[in-house]
């Protein structure tokens, strides 16, 4: 019943973590960048949060061990947002998403350089498949590509990002942290370490009118606050491998998004792509549990 219920949690997560694109474009398109984006969502969720444990009257008091880790998971958690907020701006949200949810291959990677795992050759055969489907989506092989490589050079880059966050999450804990303080303290050295981009940057502007904030509050809640509790109550149940498996929701979710409210447009081609990548996924969890074994 508990590894359901992750399951569930897991996939409900990545949904709403697909949503990104719906509370992220408006506001590009009204002059927003994406490290004052990532300031105002890491920010207000930080402040949702904060409203959450004062409700339940929860204590934010950690050891400073722990409150490390947590800065370091912060600190990844905002380059992993910027990454993916900065690839949107070069290729539409579909396609953005799908390649940052390849990263069930880095996770694989990471365990078979730093733990030791075995690589068995259905798992090099699926990476090589999930690539192949990634060259599809992206127009590699029909010479119109419609995604700058700038476009997919973030997007693989949060795609690393995100796995190396979901190892971490797992060979990194911080055991005297309950979920929802850790989730508030995420945001909360996310928006410290936004600011001082920001900072560097210098695109700081107020949000002036009710849609702005309406998105900004929007993206905090159901992107930022909802989905990350949802990521950290499954991953003990579920596990790493497992988590970013169940992913392969969001970049559904973006492409429903995409074609449904944005009008992109979705080719023979990009539908292959995207099935072939989600197939490849699916079958370096299923593969395992047919065999009598775990990844």
């Amino acid at each position: 019943m508990s590894k359901n219920i992750g399951i569930v949690q897991a996939l409900l997560s990545a949904v709403f973590f697909g949503f990104i694109p719906f509370f992220t474009l408006p506001l590009y398109e009204r002059g927003y960048t994406s490290d004052l984006t990532l300031f105002y969502r890491f920010s207000v969720a930080a402040v949702l949060m904060g409203v959450f444990l004062l409700f339940k009257r929860k204590s934010i008091a950690v050891s400073f061990k722990s409150l490390c880790a947590v800065m370091l998971h912060g600190a990844n958690y905002f380059f992993i947002a910027l990454f993916l907020f900065l690839a949107l701006r070069y290729a539409d949200s579909g396609m953005v998403t799908t390649i940052f949810y390849t990263n069930p291959v880095f996770v694989l990677l990471l365990s078979v350089f730093f733990f030791k795992e075995k690589l068995e050759v259905y798992k090099i055969v699926l990476i090589l498949a999930a690539t192949f489907g990634v060259g599809l989506l992206s127009g590699f092989f029909s010479g119109t590509a419609s995604i700058s490589f700038t476009g997919l050079f973030f997007s693989f880059l949060a795609g690393f990002g995100y796995a190396v966050y979901i190892v971490l999450l797992m060979k990194l804990p911080a055991p005297d942290v309950p979920r929802e303080v850790f989730s508030f303290y995420l945001f909360l050295f996310g928006a410290a370490t936004s600011l001082v981009y920001l900072l560097f940057s210098g695109n700081f502007f107020a949000a002036s009118s009710f849609s702005e904030w309406g998105y900004i509050i929007g993206s905090a809640l159901v992107t930022g606050v909802i989905s990350n509790m949802l990521l950290v109550y499954a991953l003990p149940k579920v596990g790493t491998v497992y988590v970013a498996i169940l992913g392969v929701m969001e970049p559904l979710t973006a492409v429903f998004i995409g074609v449904a409210y944005f009008k992109e447009v979705m080719t023979p081609v990009k539908a292959l792509g995207i099935c072939i990548v989600v197939c490849a996924i699916i079958l370096l969890t299923v593969i395992p549990k047919l065999r009598g074994s775990s990844i």
